[in-house]
């Protein structure tokens, strides 16, 4: 166990954290990322929804 606990330290040690200014960069590009991935699934959706109507009038549905 003792020589676990050494082991997470030494690799611990060796971890090279980000920035503040990376962090707060990466964070925003993974919300801009989340708003535009969001948009184009919702357009997605109602335009393939819109075009099944279209497909179950025209078929008699």
């Amino acid at each position: 166990m003792n020589t676990l606990l050494q082991n997470v330290k030494t690799e611990y040690k060796k971890v090279v954290w980000p920035s503040k200014d990376e962090t707060v960069k990466s964070t925003l590009l993974v919300a801009a990322m989340s708003v535009a991935v969001s948009i184009y699934v919702s357009a997605f959706d109602v335009i393939a929804s819109k075009i099944l109507k279209m497909m179950g009038t025209f078929f008699g549905g």
